[in-house]
């Protein structure tokens, strides 16, 4: 579980860094700003992968 919430956060942080660039993303729902797109994306996506990059990082430090 602590992998899955860090790997939330992390995915949060690097979302909400390429949204701020990005200003405003047009989609089906209308205009929205980039950082909150892209930071929900990212959260979804560390969500999902946080526990396959912390079992890799243990099978690579235990070499």
């Amino acid at each position: 579980m602590t992998a899955r919430a860090i790997g939330t956060i992390c995915g949060a942080a690097l979302g909400f860094l390429i949204g701020a660039g990005t200003g405003i993303v047009g989609g089906p729902f209308g205009a929205m700003a980039g950082v909150l797109v892209f930071t929900t994306g990212g959260a979804i996506w560390g969500f999902s992968a946080g526990p396959d990059l912390a079992r890799q990082i243990n099978r690579w430090r235990s070499k």
